[in-house]
């Protein structure tokens, strides 16, 4: 019996055909899914990878080492907006903490924004960026970045108000000039209450605006030398708020210490005696001898002095020197003499030395006019100097806290030995 073939349906065939094709078409889809999907996952590591040796590098002191890695980073990160804005954050943060290339700072964080505009950082990028303009002296740059940042409405700007100068396209308003004017000492800022003074001022103000622009235009914001200066006072500001939060700050003085210094301390504030001084100059012992002689017989003092004195400046006062305090000066007519004064000192009022022979050969014969007795100075009169006094002294106390405080956590070691050529201390 013979077996008959059976026809090839055309269009069964052509479905078997399309199934396979089908199935292929899928299997070579998962293929390049997987694939991609490992190379995605392989790019992802070596980018981690590159950002913790970069950290590495951070915390050993290796800023421009980061840096490099960084950069590994962000040419590896080239399909991912998200990552390549964190890198450029990243970046950007390192150039502006770390090596104070404030111009490749605000580059990177413009970089960062555009990678994305609502990156978790942004707040902070504005304000290094702001800072890195005032570095960089682009300080009108940088207020108006900041009026932008601060505005209630995108055209409300600080130069909003009276318009009283402009610089170019630059407006300078009330507004500016007076915070301008708020910078300044009280008694400064009084003085410029004064429209004729206050426009004065305008000018002088207008005046630095254009140096300083002219000093951002010839480069010298990127002058090594003038970098160097810039950070400087930089520290010098930041030391002294430092200081007037951390020290001068923590610091206290209440009237009742005060009042309690003075009641321990009223020694401290005795004012000295006061001697009302008379005298005669003579050239020479014998003159002297003549002169005791004629006193202890009962000739006026200040007749004789009249009469027989040298010093031509004392002589027609009667010999009459003024008012002496036992702890200033003698007066200028006795010369400086330590055993002249030593003697006036001891002297009660209305007596006189024995002939003094002075540095210069001449004798003097001193009376004591007046002599005023010793006194306390009143409270009232000495409470502002005791309370700086005691602040000073809790100053310098809590100065010397604060950097002990610093010293051991910084771990300070000062090599004495360096500078001063000794053998170090064993």
């Amino acid at each position: 019996m013979e077996t008959q073939e059976r026809p090839v349906n055309p269009t069964r065939a052509a479905g078997n055909w399309l199934q396979w094709a089908t199935l292929v078409l899928c299997v070579l889809v998962l293929v390049v899914t997987v694939w991609t999907s490992r190379g995605r996952s392989n790019v992802s590591e070596r980018v981690d990878e590159r950002i913790a040796l970069a950290s590495t590098m951070l915390n050993q002191g290796l800023p421009a080492e980061a840096i490099v890695e960084y950069d590994a980073a962000l040419d590896l990160a080239r399909g991912d907006p998200a990552r390549k804005a964190n890198l450029c954050y990243l970046i950007g943060k390192t150039y502006f903490e770390a090596l104070k290339n404030y111009e490749k700072a605000l580059a990177y964080f413009a970089r960062a924004r555009h990678f994305n505009a609502s990156h978790p950082e942004s707040a902070r990028m504005e304000k290094w960026s702001v800072e890195c303009l005032e570095r960089l002296g682009r300080s009108l740059d940088a207020r108006n970045r900041m009026s932008r940042a601060t505005a209630l409405r995108p055209n409300e700007l600080s130069s909003s108000g009276t318009i009283v100068a402009r610089l170019g396209d630059q407006p300078i308003s009330m507004a500016d000039l007076d915070a301008e004017i708020r910078r300044l000492d009280p008694a400064t800022q009084k003085h410029l209450a004064d429209p004729k003074e206050k426009a004065a001022f305008l000018e002088q103000h207008v005046s630095r605006r254009l140096l300083t622009e002219a000093a951002n235009r010839a480069g010298l914001q990127r002058d090594p030398a003038v970098l160097r200066e810039m950070d400087r006072a930089r520290d010098e500001i930041l030391l002294a708020a430092y200081y007037e939060r951390e020290i001068a700050g923590a610091v206290s003085v209440t009237p009742e210490e005060v009042r309690l210094y003075y009641d321990a301390h009223r020694d401290e504030f005795r004012e000295p005696r006061r001697f009302a001084l008379s005298h005669i100059e003579l050239a020479n012992e014998a003159a002297a001898t003549s002169a005791v002689a004629a006193l202890e017989g009962g000739q006026s003092f200040d007749a004789l002095a009249r009469k027989i004195s040298v010093n031509a400046e004392t002589r027609e006062k009667g010999g009459r020197l003024g008012s002496w305090t036992e702890d200033g000066p003698l007066p200028t007519a006795l010369g400086n003499e330590p055993e002249l004064r030593k003697t006036i000192g001891d002297l009660k009022q209305g007596q006189r030395t024995a002939p003094l022979k002075t540095k210069s050969g001449s004798y003097q014969i001193v009376r004591t006019d007046e002599v005023s007795s010793p006194t306390i100075r009143a409270f009232e009169d000495v409470r502002e100097t005791i309370a700086a006094r005691l602040r000073r002294e809790r100053m310098l106390k809590r100065q010397e806290e604060v950097l002990a405080r610093l010293r051991e956590a910084e771990k300070v070691v000062i090599y004495r030995e360096a500078i001063e050529g000794t053998k170090p201390s064993k």
